[in-house]
């Protein structure tokens, strides 16, 4: 009943004070106006506090139901958050994990109660650590409350991509304290994306290769043509008789032996291969590109000047991709003189690396662009894509290897790639020693 405490309350209290009604109507007594007055503000306190019981008897019943419904609605909350596929999380200030649904175990092996406390960085790479402290800086120094990143995790059933969604939580005064958010797996997105790049840059290796032998077309023509005219004349002396055909037979094959090597490698830019990697003598590739470009470099009045010696040195390399990084180098050390100079290319041993290095005296490149050579279609050139040099660098990047640059305007441009070695030097001499031993004590 909606009022029942203004009617009960009233009634107990007009009950507790009929004795005292009595007593006032007795005979010898007069009902006076101050006993009125008392029984109206007494029957009205009463009702008053009946009042305050209905209210507060209503305020409970609220209350009471509202928490009905906060526990069907916490039950069906906690049943909806642990049937996510997605992982959702809270860290704190630190960026230790302070919640994290049961999905956590299916994402990354490791189950909630073992990872809780840890920090997030434990499963991730060094790499995708790295991004997140980037990304994660920006937005904070910014203002920004939410951010976005892509992170390669480390779990126990093997590496796997995810995304992150991440809120940062501040409190009333304005302090970071932590961060929320939700974790998605996307591995069949990334494996998608990493085949569209794939394709991208073998798209762009074959277009950069055929662009190439285009271009040195003159240069092979000539390379070609000098052998050719030899060749002839000497079967012209031949036929007429010459005396020593012995020695004309002898240089009729040494050109014929240099006109192959040049179309082998005309082929070689052209042919699209799977990558390969074995171990080979660099310089020995090295000196098959500068034999390919020296007649294009001679054409514009340019000499290329091999500084390193016949010793081989190994590394693991694709040899159709090394050349082609190096096609593209001396190819630009070419076009960035126009009016002539000198290229020099260096290939030495250095701390268990192996440096190529490649030098000319060309136009060089400003400071303000140096920092974004490689990157994809930028260029200085007015005919150039910006795609050369930027596969050039994925592809030493994938050989496990790193480039340098530097330059000085009118002076020209370095361009230093540093790989892995096989062996140092020193190592194959003891081995060389070693085996001569073995050999002697067995003899």
């Amino acid at each position: 009943m909606k009022y029942i405490g203004r009617i009960i309350v009233p009634v107990l209290f007009f009950i507790l004070i009929l004795p005292y009604l009595g007593w006032l109507g007795h005979e010898e007594r007069r009902f006076s106006a101050f006993a009125a007055i008392y029984l109206i503000t007494i029957l009205s306190i009463a009702w008053c506090l009946g009042a305050i019981y209905d209210n507060k008897r209503k305020t409970i019943a609220l209350l009471q139901d509202s928490e009905g419904r906060y526990g069907i609605f916490s039950k069906y909350s906690k049943e909806l958050v642990n049937s996510f596929n997605e992982v959702i999380f809270q860290t704190d200030d630190k960026g230790k994990w302070l919640y994290l649904n049961p999905a956590w175990k299916s994402m990354s092996g490791a189950t909630v109660n073992e990872s809780l406390g840890l920090h997030f960085s434990k499963y991730m790479d060094n790499t995708s650590y790295q991004d997140v402290l980037r990304v994660f800086a920006e937005s904070f120094h910014r203002g920004n409350k939410y951010f976005r990143a892509d992170i390669k995790l480390n779990a126990k059933k093997g590496t796997s991509w995810v995304e992150a969604f991440v809120k940062l939580i501040y409190d009333d005064a304005g302090k970071f304290i932590g961060t929320a958010g939700i974790i998605s797996e996307i591995n069949e997105r990334k494996h998608a994306e990493e085949k569209l790049v794939s394709l991208n840059e073998h798209l762009a290796i074959t277009s950069s290769k055929l662009s190439t032998a285009a271009q040195l077309a003159a240069g092979i023509a000539h390379e070609v043509r000098n052998p050719m005219t030899a060749i002839m004349g000497f079967v012209k002396l031949i036929k007429d008789g010459g005396a020593d055909k012995q020695e004309y037979y002898d240089i009729i094959f040494s050109e014929i032996n240099r006109i192959e090597q040049v179309l082998n490698e005309l082929l070689l830019l052209s042919k699209p291969a799977e990558a390969v990697f074995l171990e080979k003598d660099l310089k020995e590739s090295c000196n098959h590109v500068i034999t390919l470009l020296e007649t294009n470099a001679v054409l514009n009045n340019i000499q290329i000047h091999k500084n390193y010696d016949t010793e081989p040195i190994f590394i693991y390399f694709d040899e159709n991709q090394i050349k082609q990084v190096l096609i593209n180098m001396i190819k630009n050390s070419i076009e960035s003189m126009p009016d002539g100079g000198n290229i020099f290319v260096s290939i030495y041993e250095k701390y268990g690396e192996v440096f190529v290095s490649i030098l000319d005296e060309g136009e060089g490149i400003p400071e303000s662009s140096l920092q974004k050579v490689g990157e994809p279609f930028f260029t200085t050139k007015s005919s150039g894509t910006g795609l050369g040099l930027s596969v050039c660098f994925k592809i030493i990047e994938k050989h496990g290897g790193k480039v340098f640059i530097t330059s000085e305007l009118k002076k020209g441009t370095k361009i230093v790639c540093v790989f892995p070695i096989v062996q140092s030097k020193e190592h194959r001499g003891n081995e060389n020693v070693q085996g001569l031993k073995r050999h002697e004590n067995k003899i």
